[in-house]
């Protein structure tokens, strides 16, 4: 136990409730670190045997898996999401426009894409990603990160976190900046931090481990407590200007992104999980094959130890004449049995297994069968092969909503300053626009003063598409209606209503050109 006290607002039978939770959860996890970690070394054999593996121990590690989830996370980088933000009463209209921008370029500045990019990796590798949303005191700005897998601990026998007692981050930080934020525990600080990796656990002398402890108050208020050595430095109950806890949206600040759902765990499983087995007999297969092949590429002799046979002059190729003494039955070539067809077709049907598996087939890579070159005809046969990994994307744009609906609650909570954003209007043309969260809320005037009403906001999740074919349908559809006439003159109005009633990407825009063209206000209204 540490020599240090704490002396805040907190029970200790709440820390020591924290602390023995902690424990639990992480003894609870050891199964899941250790399938993370066996597959993440399987992965890794993927691209680790192209070094000198295959000649010194003729092993083969075809990477079949890895280049099924670099696909999948193609997809999902070719369909990033986007947030239209909606009102929920009409008094917040013009507040949703400018916000669905703001938002944007919120998360343009918070690096959220390279955060989105690196955890659709881990979602599609571990079956769970981890997003951390939070407000950085400092920089005065929204902090959205990738959480490591191994740095969080919840209670892991409930589906959804928001029922967990208590959700821990482990941090290991330098001491150097420890001390000078936490002055009254400087001793504390000494270093020795365990760090835990996928590969192996290690030590800093720089740095402390530090939990932050997040939970939830009888009335449902998020608060946090930083745990070091079980000991508490610092807990936002004891701070000015939380009295309605860390954040006021009441939620933790974490979001899971899961692959494939484990029952009754907030954790999923990956494709590696689901297509190690069939990979690893490919991979038996592919040893096997290839050990034959360069068995029979390379003949071999047997030669008695007495037969007289100059071996150096035998293997050397470039010798036109080898001595012997002897008879010419003192050697004779090795016979080698050519690998049974049968194998090759097996291990064909294997792969093919394996694809389907992964819902990796060749038309979702480019590549197509029966002389098929359209662009739409693939195009056709890869959004018919995708299901799945639609599937995977919209629950990842399901995740997307929580992050979107934490940022727009602490845009509310901590920018009461105004700020200025870099943002494209209608036009697609650069502009620049003021917000502050006064814009969030509706003053009324009454007999008691004014008050302040909170503007709610619905979010929708729209695509930035960038795959090509999918730019391309989409413009020949445009072109097609306007060559059809239903553009021109009365035909405008009708062409509204089909659109309104269309799915595809910038309808919305071409509806309100239309509208500035032809002056169509009473269609759309």
């Amino acid at each position: 136990m540490s020599e240090y006290t704490y002396s805040g607002k907190i029970p200790s039978t709440f820390i020591n409730e924290a602390l023995e939770s902690y424990k639990t959860y992480k003894a609870d996890r050891e199964p899941l670190i250790k399938r993370v970690r066996d597959n993440e070394a399987f992965y890794r054999r993927s691209y680790e045997q192209l070094y000198g593996g295959l000649e010194e121990t003729m092993t083969c590690d075809t990477p079949l898996i890895f280049t099924a989830i670099e696909n999948c996370r193609a997809d999902a980088i070719d369909n990033y999401p986007n947030a239209n933000i909606i009102e929920r009463d009409p008094e917040g209209t013009e507040v949703a426009e400018l916000l669905s921008k703001v938002v944007e370029a919120q998360l343009e500045i918070s690096g959220f894409k390279s955060v989105y990019k690196e955890n659709m990796r881990n979602k599609l590798k571990y079956g769970t990603a981890v997003y951390g949303v939070f407000y950085d005191q400092v920089n005065e700005n929204i902090d959205i990160r990738s959480i490591d897998i191994l740095d969080i601990y919840v209670d892991m026998h409930i589906p959804d976190i928001e029922d967990s007692r208590f959700v821990f981050i482990s941090a290991a930080i330098e001491n150097d900046v420890l001390k000078k934020k936490y002055p009254n525990f400087a001793n504390m600080f000494d270093g020795d931090a365990q760090i835990e990796t996928l590969t192996d656990t290690y030590s800093l002398k720089d740095r402390t481990n530090v939990l932050d402890c997040y939970y939830k108050n009888a009335d449902g208020v998020v608060h946090m407590m930083k745990i070091c050595d079980d000991t508490v430095i610092a807990a936002t109950e004891d701070m000015e200007g939380y009295g309605k806890g860390l954040y006021s949206h009441g939620r933790y600040p974490i979001v899971f992104d899961v692959l494939y759902p484990c029952e009754h765990s907030p954790f999923g499983f990956g494709m590696i999980d689901i297509g190690k087995s069939t990979q690893i007999e490919i991979n038996k297969l592919d040893e096997a094959i290839t050990e034959n092949i360069m068995c029979a590429s390379k003949p071999r002799y047997l030669t008695k130890r007495n037969g007289g046979i100059n071996e150096d002059e035998f293997c050397d190729i470039s010798k036109s004449i080898v001595h012997y003494e002897g008879d010419t039955d003192s050697i004779c070539s090795i016979d080698h049995h050519a690998i049974n067809e049968y194998f090759l077709s097996h291990r064909e049907y294997k792969k093919s297994e394996l694809k389907e598996i992964l819902a990796n087939r060749d038309f979702q890579q480019g590549g197509t069968n029966g002389g098929v070159t359209a662009a739409s005809a693939i195009e056709t046969l890869r959004q018919a092969g995708e299901k799945r990994s639609r599937a995977i994307i919209n629950d990842s744009y399901d995740a997307f909503k929580q992050i979107i609906y934490m940022v727009i609650e602490l845009m509310r909570q901590f920018f009461r300053e105004e700020r200025i954003y870099r943002i494209s209007d209608s036009m697609g043309k650069k502009a620049f626009a003021k917000f502050s969260n006064a814009m969030m809320y509706k003053r009324s005037f009454g007999v008691n003063g004014v008050t302040l009403r909170e503007l709610m906001f619905d979010i929708d999740v729209v695509i930035q598409r960038e795959n090509q074919y999918s730019r391309e349908s989409i413009n020949k559809t445009i072109l097609q209606l306007w060559a059809s006439g239903m553009f021109t003159g009365e035909n405008s109005k009708s062409a509204v209503v089909a659109m309104k009633n269309m799915q595809f990407d910038g309808k919305e825009r071409l509806i309100t050109d239309l509208q500035a063209l032809y002056g169509n206000q009473e269609v759309i209204q």
